[in-house]
């Protein structure tokens, strides 16, 4: 603490000024609004009346009509913009500002307070600068320094100088509630006041009046063009890089915007989790998407793709219901290792093998007649496009084949015609016949052009098929050891048997979709500037390579807990191993080891989990131990989560979270509290939107997610057993913020053997 004891008649004065420029300024932009649109309905009314029509001079006229637009757009762009900060004013007048810094600049005697807040606001009368946006470089003072010497960087030069004071203030509804004057770290006591709430709702929230040094460090830098963030559980990271984008946009507004970002997340339903951050900072939402939709929208496919969730159900060992959990070992290690730089050095071979042989192709044709057939398709990309690179031979049959068909389309119409020609009950003209043939003629043709001009002329999965055919052979020739020949027929078997029955395994699709991008060329998404990956961890080798290739322009931010990397069958292996896939760009890495989120009971104990992880330093935020409470049986254990859900529903404590293992055990114990829980509602992949209240979530869908309330209904050894389950029973943990309860049956999960827990053997209503 400075020391410094705040005035607080000044202080309530300085407020009182703000609100009455940002009140005025409200006023005068609405004004200025009412009267343009005035302005704009008269000229839309009168338009004509003031354009010049001359017959005789049509130039004239047209620059009259040009002249006539150009005032109404111009009054459009005036009333829209004035609107926009009308609705900027009103949205951040209830809460100007949060922080303060007094800054004297070294060779000056001047001391200058410094007000921060999520926008600039200026006197409209005087001129001076009341309020700073948070991303000036000044206002960086507030996030990076203790009072004491400081600098901050400006575009032209690094600025050297004192910080004498440094102050927060928590203001709601326009009025001053604290003040704190702080060190280093931003406001222990204002973290504390905000972290011992209860959620309003579920969405994630704008941690800028709180932001930490280490935070900042990511926010704020534009040095690498690869930034990878390890995070602990509840760190702040993903909201640190939401506040990045906002800077980014802020600071280099004249060559970035909005749309040509991109966030990779998890699910739509993260989506809709942080979709309010950027509006909240006042910048318009980037494009978010799913890694799983791109593959979609890219693989076209008869079969069915199967996504990461199903395929977590499917490789997952389930509750008291798993008779093959050796089979199942088997496929994971099989899906791992699909994932791996080995699995992708035996892709490389195979796809360099198809250089000279191996490619399939599919015939062009009518219903009834191959106009041009697979060999000779063959002979071209083989033979006269030899020389050429693949996406190149790509290209050149595309352009191949549209010129045979254009002249297989001269040739057809003929033939129809003189078809027609022959009937002998038709008795039209001679031009009505060439319509005739001609129309039936583009019907095909048009259908040819379109599957020749979208490259659909490949067999890709059968090629795919043919790989897992000889996957010993082709594992052989790019010197990969780590299955043994037996293993690889085994897993070359598994996939085909998951192919012929309809369906694209995840751990397939990528690699896939690597070898179709590798042949036909990667189509490049240049006007895309930043990329955001969240959840890291759980992207494979294949899908770095397909996004770092599909973004060559982009700078990325990569965020992700390697703690968490609840998805064995799909990790990459270290923080090294992505900066690797990024090796020709400036990479750097940030970690952020202290964890926010969860009271310190509860962070100690999914330490006491997970012993070998990245460990993770809880904020001094005291609360409940967590609780266990060991049942009987199935019946018991769901009394008794109604009990333990009933009260903390009493206690009005936010938003609860039933956190299952799986989908069968979530939509089992949905039925059987749903009569005496009616508000409780179910997540499943396909959940869009995310209020507060009561949920029942299956474990894979809860990571990213925080609830004021978990209770954790299967902590049992017949649940969570086996080691590949540890990092998974980790990351179910830390989803609690403040209340964490364990429901077992008969006996606890290993990973809770060594953790400090109030015990129960019965629930106390």
């Amino acid at each position: 603490m400075s020391g410094t004891v705040p005035n607080m008649n000044q202080e309530e004065q300085y407020l009182q000024r703000v609100l009455q420029v940002m009140d005025r300024q409200i006023h005068a932009l609405e004004q200025t609004a009412a009267d343009r649109n005035t302005e704009i309905v008269e000229m839309k009314r009168h338009f004509w009346d003031e354009v010049t029509v001359d017959q005789d001079e049509l130039l004239e006229t047209y620059v009259s009509i040009m002249q006539q637009a150009k005032d109404l757009a111009n009054h459009e762009r005036v009333q829209a913009h004035a609107a926009k900060w009308v609705k900027k004013l009103r949205k951040h007048i209830h809460a100007p500002y949060f922080g303060r810094v007094d800054f004297v600049e070294d060779g000056d005697t001047e001391l200058l307070p410094v007000y921060i807040g999520l926008m600039s606001v200026s006197d409209d009368i005087t001129g001076e600068h009341i309020v700073y946006d948070w991303r000036t470089p000044i206002a960086s003072l507030f996030y990076d320094y203790a009072p004491g010497p400081v600098k901050y960087r400006t575009p032209v030069e690094t600025i050297y100088g004192n910080m004498t004071l440094k102050r927060q203030y928590l203001i709601r509804s326009s009025r001053l509630e604290s003040v704190f004057d702080t060190g280093i770290q931003i406001g222990d006591d204002m973290l504390q006041e905000m972290l011992k709430r209860s959620s309003v709702d579920t969405k994630m929230k704008s941690i800028v009046s709180t932001i930490q040094r280490e935070q900042n460090a990511i926010i704020r830098d534009d040095e690498h063009d690869v930034l990878i963030v390890q995070g602990a559980a509840g760190s702040g990271k993903t909201s640190a890089a939401m506040q990045r984008i906002a800077y980014l946009l802020y600071k280099y507004r004249d060559s970035i915007r909005s749309e040509q970002v991109v966030l990779f997340s998890p699910n739509d339903l993260f989506n809709d989790y942080v979709s309010n951050i950027l509006p909240e900072l006042g910048e318009a939402n980037m494009t978010q998407t799913t890694y799983q939709s791109y593959v979609e929208h890219r693989l076209v496919s008869s079969r069915n793709i199967e996504d990461v969730y199903d395929q977590a159900e499917r490789l997952m060992d389930k509750p008291q219901r798993d008779t093959q959990s050796l089979v199942k070992e088997t496929e994971r290690q099989a899906a791992s290792w699909k994932a791996s730089n080995d699995y992708m050095r035996v892709m490389d071979a195979y796809i360099a093998s198809l250089k000279q042989s191996g490619m399939r192709f599919l015939s062009f044709g009518t219903p009834k007649r191959v106009i041009i057939g697979p060999e000779r398709l063959a002979e071209q990309f083989y033979g006269s496009f030899a020389d050429w690179s693949m996406p190149a031979r790509m290209d050149k049959l595309k352009d191949w084949v549209l010129n045979e068909l254009k002249d297989w389309a001269k040739r057809e119409e003929k033939r129809v015609y003189r078809k027609l020609l022959a009937r002998p009950n038709y008795l039209g003209t001679e031009e009505e016949l060439r319509a005739m043939s001609r129309k039936q003629v583009k019907k095909w043709l048009k259908s040819m052009r379109a599957q020749a001009r979208a490259l659909r002329f490949v067999e890709w999965e059968e090629m795919y098929a043919d790989m897992m055919r000889q996957l010993p052979h082709w594992a052989e020739q790019a010197e990969e050891r780590t299955l043994l020949p037996e293993q690889l027929e085994q897993v070359g078997q598994s996939t085909l048997k998951r192919l012929e029955e309809g369906t694209i395994p995840f751990e397939d699709a990528s690699p896939l979709l690597y070898m179709i991008e590798s042949i036909e060329g990667f189509d490049a998404f240049n006007h895309i500037r930043h990329v955001v990956i969240d959840e890291a961890q759980d992207y494979s080798q294949f899908q770095y390579a397909l996004i770092a290739r599909l973004f060559p322009r982009s700078r990325f931010t990569i965020l992700g807990d390697w703690n968490q990397a609840i998805y064995e069958a799909n990790r990459i292996g270290t923080i090294g191993t992505v900066a690797d896939m990024f090796a020709d760009r400036k990479v750097g890495v940030i970690r952020l080891t202290k964890s926010y989120r969860s009271t310190q009971n509860i962070m100690e104990l999914a330490q006491s989990v997970l012993p070998e992880g990245e460990m993770a330093e809880p904020f001094n935020r005291s609360g409940e131990q967590p609780q266990l409470i060991i049942v009987n049986d199935m019946a018991e254990k769901v009394q008794q989560a109604s009990a333990v859900l009933g009260q903390i529903s009493n206690e009005h404590v936010g938003s609860i979270a039933i956190i299952v293992k799986d989908e069968a055990t979530a939509q089992h114990v949905h039925t059987a509290l749903q009569q005496e829980h009616p508000d409780l509602r179910r997540v499943t992949k396909h959940t869009k939107q995310f209020v507060s209240g009561q949920w029942i979530v299956p474990s894979y869908l809860a990571k990213g997610l925080e609830f004021d309330s978990v209770i954790v209904f299967d902590a049992d050894v017949s649940t969570y057993a086996h080691e590949s389950d540890r990092k998974l029973f980790y990351t179910v943990c830390t989803r609690a913020l403040h209340r964490l309860t364990f429901l077992a049956e008969r006996q606890v999960t290993p990973f809770l053997r060594d953790a400090s827990l109030q015990r129960n053997s019965s629930y106390e209503a």
